[in-house]
């Protein structure tokens, strides 16, 4: 079989951690003959040179429609898989896609502008008609495109993805503080909900004053800023920014526990991640957190932000809950691997 593999998204964090994965394993599978779409200018798949089509425009540029077939009619007999749902238009080849979520249909009213909804819209109909193949990394997400846009199930294949085995491999770190503190890892954007979480925060300051909320991967904006101070909050927060691998491993290998309030997610790494470095987690159970978590978190409802104080309260003065949490977490974790999850994507492609 032969493999057109898009991985212009390499760099982006959650796209990003699959694309190196899974993109990577199948170009190294020798059942398959592979070329990658390589953005100039970023990290590649490691393969022969002569195997990158680079390209000069990113995802969500009109020009990708025009740049990218034309690059690739060469390719003709390939398939092209694109590890997102907006793909360039024209291609020739057959399809083969990957939604991972469809947190825009689902909360459209959390995210401006209305065209982007439009726009997605548009695609995901694409999808629906043209793809080969579309796999998920849940149920969860099955399900929701069998409602929102009528996939045909049988085009649909569920695959759970992995953990990067750095994070079963790495020696325990040192914390990089020496307060006691919780721990999110994510973003701010709207459906990870962060404001419930720095809600329950402050139902417990007060009552537990030495500890620490720590926000891993969040830039905050002047809004943001305005809340902690609102809620009395701001000398008790850390942010930090985009991390390295290594240094977001050290930041959950030093909490207490890790909380993850988010709406809506298609699978969830950074709970799995903190379970893999045996941390107990606290979890919304919100799009797919319950099918990939099952019993292995402690959940709260995400619009109670004085349920999830009470959460919160609990693993702070309840240490042998908490080490229950983090010895089956860390074992439900170990069923999410990438050479596990590349072995099933090579079944089905292999049947194509």
């Amino acid at each position: 079989m032969k493999i057109l593999l898009d991985a212009r998204k390499i760099q982006d964090y959650g796209i990003g951690v699959y694309i190196r994965n899974l993109f990577q394993g199948i170009a190294d599978c020798e059942e398959f003959e592979c070329r990658a779409i390589h953005l100039k200018g970023t990290e590649a798949l490691e393969m022969p040179q002569k195997s990158l089509i680079e390209v000069s425009t990113r995802n969500y540029d009109f020009r990708e429609h025009i740049e990218i077939p034309i690059k690739a009619r060469k390719f003709r007999d390939y398939y092209y898989f694109s590890p997102h749902y907006v793909y360039p238009l024209f291609i020739a080849q057959k399809l083969l896609v990957t939604v991972h979520d469809l947190i825009h249909f689902k909360f459209p009213h959390l995210f401006k502008p209305a065209i982007r909804i439009a726009v997605g819209k548009f695609f995901m109909r694409q999808v629906r008609k043209k793809a080969a193949v579309v796999f998920t990394g849940s149920h969860t997400t099955k399900n929701d495109l069998q409602e929102l846009f009528r996939f045909d199930e049988s085009k649909i294949k569920v695959i759970y993805y992995g953990i990067a085995d750095i994070f079963f491999q790495q020696e325990p770190q040192p914390s990089f503080y020496d307060f006691p503190y919780m721990l999110y890892t994510g973003n701010l954007k709207p459906h990870k909900n962060l404001p419930v979480l720095l809600e329950a925060f402050s139902l417990i300051k007060d009552r537990f004053p030495d500890f620490w909320l720590v926000l891993a991967g969040v830039l905050p904006d002047r809004s943001f800023r305005q809340a902690l101070a609102h809620l009395g909050i701001v000398d008790r927060v850390v942010m930090k920014g985009n991390l390295v691998q290594k240094d977001l491993i050290r930041f959950i290998d030093g909490a207490e526990f890790f909380v993850f309030p988010s709406l809506y997610e298609g699978f969830g790494f950074p709970p799995l991640e903190a379970m893999a470095r045996k941390k107990a987690v606290i979890s919304s159970p919100g799009g797919s957190l319950k099918e990939i978590l099952g019993d292995n978190a402690l959940y709260f409802s995400p619009d109670s932000a004085e349920e999830l104080a009470e959460k919160l309260t609990l693993f702070i003065e309840n240490g042998g809950i908490k080490k229950d949490y983090e010895t089956k977490g860390f074992a439900h974790s170990s069923n999410f691997r990438w050479d596990k999850t590349l072995k099933e994507y090579i079944s089905v492609l292999i049947d194509k």
